[in-house]
């Protein structure tokens, strides 16, 4: 597509700026050279002035995948639940194995011990 020879009157004529900035944290770090880990980037979002009556009011984006207290205590309680889980259904499985093992047992014994009391029955009809 081709400019045309003239403006068009309200359209082409007017620079309108970029209302938008970054809203990524990682995104505002690197535009304006600063260290993501340490320096908090949410002084460097882009404001904007809203004018109530006589009131001017400054309104900025919500800065994402901010690394904050809540976040790492939430990751950390995640973490805690999981190594939890995974104790309990060890020790679970451990609890069944002694189970099963001590009723094989049982079983082992039980017919055992029926299998010497048909021998010796066999035995004494012998006799």
């Amino acid at each position: 597509m081709k400019k045309g020879d003239a403006e068009i009157a309200g359209c082409t004529d007017k620079e309108v700026p970029s209302r938008l900035f970054k809203k990524r944290k990682s995104n505002i770090a690197s535009v304006f050279g600063l260290d993501p880990k340490k320096d908090n980037v949410c002084k460097y979002v882009a404001r904007r002035e809203v004018k109530r009556g006589d009131k001017t009011h400054y309104k900025a984006p919500k800065v994402q995948r901010l690394i904050t207290e809540k976040r790492l205590r939430r990751k950390k309680l995640v973490k805690r639940v999981k190594l939890d889980r995974y104790k309990t259904s060890k020790e679970a499985a451990a609890k069944y194995e002694k189970l099963i093992s001590q009723y094989v047992k049982e079983k082992k014994a039980a017919r055992s011990a029926a299998a010497k009391e048909e021998k010796e029955a066999k035995a004494a009809a012998k006799k």
